[in-house]
């Protein structure tokens, strides 16, 4: 698959085969075997793929089965490229040569290993989740089988020592309508030294990939989607690492995720319909996730230098500091800082990248947008593909320069954007005193326009969430996720969950560490920035939280308390009875902290995207919050 196909070239069968009865056949054939079930998937597949292409994935698939949703989506993004006969996608896009391993390895790697009974009990309702446990554990410790291990042994010959991604492709995943957003796992293999260690790294990386099929979260995501009764298979996309080595690094020069339809605008003149961007320097995996204290450049790409904040000092807050990469002489995955990279031997274009802001560098990515067509590729391509699909898309994607200077993109991935809100309807946000108004704010949040009920507030009081020992702030984690279960529906007890910095962060000291599950029954989620406490939010559109949110149905807003354009009435929480020694009476010591408030009345939660105002108020007429007349 390493070689572009011809301007004017279209999927299906080639024009002088049209006609022929055999090649068609083999032609259904090969789809029907290598991309699934999916019908919209399939008509895709027939549509862009040449028979070419797929005797060429075909060649590179071990074992049996499909090639899986990851897999389908990357080579279906450049298929669709490649037949855009002005979009001179054939010269920007880099060569690939990944390898499939089908899904029918999955099922013979458990009947090699003799688990087929603990397989069948997994498959039953009773034993959903504690057979998935058994089989977790188990499948990190199991054996490959011999023809399976000599196809593995090919696959390291051909790629040599290069770096090498073994990344999830599972029946079910990048679909229309499931992402499986970071549910399953994916490894880099820095792939040194002698090919039986390589081997060692490589199928300890599938056997992973394997166990995390059955890990709790993948398994709750399915069953919150109504997928738990649908067959779900493991396919692995092996594909070499974008980039080159910088010394003893090894990296893309940037990477991201592109959106093909932006619902986080943060400006009125901005265009949803142009697309926006995620970047980093470095490997994408600090685009795809909330990282600990770092923040991608955020991109509107109809407007790529209007940033989503006020200042300088902002632009020095939300910037990224680290870097992720591959060091070779390590064989590991390690994150660096960018002072690092920039003190050593290094061919980074910085100065696309970066500017100097004292001794230190900051990204801002302001010559790649503004001094390159690399903005308005970026557009075209996501445009492309939205057109295919007729339906919003999400890519990952790399990108290097030639020797040259020239640019160079990888699309590594690219499903169906899971979005709401996608048309830019109106919601009328009507002026509410202040004590009808639980918060109000302009920008920063996510999920389109929207009118959410709210009954219930669930709130962690940010000064005395920073004062609390290390092991209380994750008990504070686990009382909202006990209060999470007790809400029946999100129709039936409509909730907002307000606490300081980042939900759902893995460090403590930059907000609450709750998993998922603890907050996946909330109708709505607020991040409240604390400067006193360093506790910030972050926008984290087209990341795999966001994407939890919106499959969720969950609406994200972020507040600035300290912004003139912003107004947090705490008053009215402070006003009404806190329920929480009622609800949990063992957790009542945490009352100071954590407020449940039942609203008296009725309230919305309102969004505009046009506007974009956003705001929390009483929507009746009457009483308010405290006893009070509204005015």
């Amino acid at each position: 698959m390493g070689k572009s196909r011809q301007p004017g070239a279209s999927g299906g069968i080639d024009s002088a085969q049209a006609g022929s009865a055999p090649l068609q056949a083999e032609m259904d054939r090969l789809c029907s075997e290598l991309i699934g079930r999916d019908a919209r998937m399939l008509a895709l597949a027939r549509q862009y793929f040449t028979l070419a292409d797929l005797r060429t994935v075909d060649s590179r698939r071990i074992g049996s089965g499909f090639i899986g949703g990851k897999a389908v989506g990357m080579l279906l993004a450049r298929a669709i490229l490649q037949t855009d006969r002005d979009g001179g996608w054939n010269t920007l896009l880099e060569p690939h040569d990944s390898f499939y391993i089908g899904t029918d390895l999955f099922q013979s790697f458990i009947d090699h290993n003799g688990w087929e009974q603990i397989s069948r009990e997994q498959r039953s309702t009773e034993g959903f989740l504690s057979g998935a446990a058994r089989l977790h554990e188990l499948f990190l410790q199991g054996t490959f089988p011999a023809d399976a291990r000599r196809d593995f042994r090919r696959l390291l010959d051909y790629f040599g020592q290069y770096p090498i991604i073994v990344r999830s492709s599972s029946l079910q995943e990048d679909g229309f309508g499931n992402a499986f957003a970071g549910k399953y796992d994916s490894f880099f293999c820095v792939n040194q030294g002698p090919l039986n260690e390589r081997l060692a790294e490589f199928e300890s990386a599938v056997r992973r990939i394997y166990a995390s099929a059955m890990s709790d979260e993948a398994l709750q995501y399915r069953l919150r989607r109504g997928l738990d009764r649908r067959e779900e298979q493991m396919a692995v996309l092996v594909q070499r690492v974008s980039g080159r080595r910088e010394g003893d690094y090894f990296m893309p020069a940037f990477a991201g995720v592109g959106i093909s339809y932006n619902t986080f605008v943060w400006h009125p003149s901005i265009d949803p319909t142009a697309g926006m961007l995620r970047l980093v320097v470095g490997l994408g995996t600090r685009a795809v996730d909330r990282v600990e204290g770092d923040y991608p450049r955020i991109v509107s790409l109809d407007q790529p230098m209007l940033l989503p904040f006020a200042d300088q000092d902002d632009l020095r807050r939300f910037s990224q500091r680290d870097v992720d990469l591959l060091d070779i002489d390590a064989d590991a995955l390690r994150t660096v800082s960018l002072r690092e990279i920039v003190q050593r031997e290094h061919r980074i274009p910085l100065e696309l990248f970066a500017q100097r802001d004292g001794s230190n560098w900051l990204v801002t990515f302001e010559k790649l947008l503004t001094r390159t067509p690399f903005a308005e590729t970026m557009r075209r391509m996501l445009t492309t593909l939205q057109q295919a699909y007729d339906y919003p898309v999400d890519v990952e994607f790399t990108g290097n320069f030639l020797a040259d200077g020239a640019l160079q993109l990888n699309v590594v991935q690219c499903r169906p954007l899971q979005t709401r809100g996608v048309q830019a309807q109106r919601v009328e946000i009507d002026e509410q005193p202040d004590e009808a108004t639980l918060f109000r704010s302009v920008g920063n949040f996510m999920g389109g326009s929207v009118v959410q009920p709210i009954q219930r507030v669930i709130a962690v009081d940010p000064e005395g969430y920073t004062a609390l020992s290390l092991s209380d702030k994750y008990e504070l984690a686990r009382i909202v996720g006990r209060l999470n279960r007790m809400i029946p529906s999100r129709e039936e007890q409509p909730t907002l969950l307000m606490g300081p910095g980042r939900w759902g962060t893995t460090t403590p000291g930059l907000g609450v560490p709750v998993r998922f599950a603890e907050f996946n029954a909330m109708a709505a989620l607020a991040e409240v920035a604390f400067s006193a406490g360093g506790l910030m939010p972050e926008l984290s559109f087209g990341s795999h939280f966001f994407q939890d949110l919106v499959e969720s149905g969950i609406v994200y807003v972020a507040l600035y308390p300290d912004r003139a354009d912003c107004f947090l009435n705490g008053a009215l929480l402070a006003a009404l009875p806190n329920r929480l020694a009622d609800l949990l009476p063992d957790d009542a010591r945490f009352a100071p902290i954590v407020r449940v408030v039942d609203l008296a009345g009725e309230f919305r939660l309102m969004a505009d995207i046009v506007s974009q105002k956003v705001a929390c108020v009483h929507a009746g007429e009457g009483t308010v919050p405290g006893g009070g007349a509204k005015r």
